[in-house]
């Protein structure tokens, strides 16, 4: 009896599914739902178990219908698709295509602005603190370290894109150089995984420098803001963050991170924040978001 039931409930499941999706009133990912197929093997046993038991019918019912529910979810809510399985294969494939040692980008004076996106695993990248006569300039300076220049605009506005790989599969020694022009306004942003970061951007104007890691061990140098505002957005955990400004530089920190230990010279609470005593009446300022878990932050401030 109770296998009848189990079976019934997966035919009015997936009736009701295919019903819906068919009309449009819902979007169903059945492709999402294979990996999960042993399911189907689960209720039948459960159902064969609960056969001929007290209550038997009334448990496999509910046993099934909790099945169904988590089906409905998976179905609901997961981007997962045979299209983009096969493409992400493809594209794993396709970016071995165009690595370099070096990739340059050339200055030009018509460059106001610039955006920069780096995607890189785990590596060790180094942002120089010395401009390059280029636009840009990166480099892998031991051999495994490989760079592709996935995308470039040929606007006024340059928005670049860059990826780093390991082609040898030793992160130890996987290094990256960085170099910027000075004279544009930078948008920046640094996706890494487990990576170490070592910046120098004294030198450099900057609207935004966005960072997302993972275990990340991240040393910035930071000039006086050149800019009005120039936000500086560090996503992580169980990271190490060392920043050194001015000690004039007027900076707000903004956190929504759990701090294992904070060490910020210079600043008073304010409320949810804190900030240096000039920040208010400095006409350019930094301010600094920090998300994430078990994040240790020193800021130090020099002469």
């Amino acid at each position: 009896m109770s296998k009848k039931i189990g079976t019934g409930v997966w035919f009015i499941f997936f009736g009701i599914i295919i019903l819906l999706h068919n009309f449009e009133v819902i979007r169903f990912n059945f492709y999402a739902m294979l990996d999960y197929w042993p399911l189907l093997i689960i209720s039948i046993g459960i159902n064969i178990i609960l056969q001929n038991r007290p209550n038997g019918p009334l448990i496999s019912a509910g046993v099934n219908i909790v099945m169904c529910l988590f089906l409905l979810y998976i179905g609901l809510t997961s981007k997962s698709s045979l299209k983009l399985d096969l493409l992400s294969k493809y594209e794993g494939l396709k970016d071995t295509i165009g690595l370099q040692e070096v990739v340059i980008l050339p200055f030009t004076d018509s460059v106001a602005e610039a955006s920069l996106i780096f995607d890189l695993g785990a590596a060790t990248l180094i942002l120089d603190s010395l401009p390059t006569d280029n636009l840009i300039q990166a480099s892998g300076t031991d051999g495994a370290a490989r760079i592709k220049l996935e995308r470039v605009t040929d606007t006024p506005k340059k928005e670049i894109e860059l990826i780093g790989v390991n082609s040898k599969g030793n992160n130890s020694k996987n290094t990256i150089h960085l170099a910027l022009h000075q004279a544009p306004v930078w948008n920046l942003e640094f996706n890494m995984g487990a990576s170490s970061f070592t910046g120098d951007l004294s030198a450099y104007k900057f609207s935004n420098l966005e960072i997302n890691s993972g275990a990340t061990a991240l040393t910035l140098r930071l000039g006086m803001p050149q800019l009005e505002t120039s936000v500086i957005e560090i996503n992580t955990a169980a990271s190490s963050c060392k920043i050194t400004l001015p000690k004039d530089a007027a900076c707000l920190i903004e956190h929504e991170s759990v701090l294992s230990s904070k060490k910020l010279d210079g600043f008073t609470k304010s409320g949810d924040h804190y900030k240096t005593e000039n920040y208010d009446t400095s006409a350019n300022k930094y301010i600094l978001k920090i998300t994430g878990a078990a994040n240790s932050i020193s800021i130090n401030r020099e002469l």
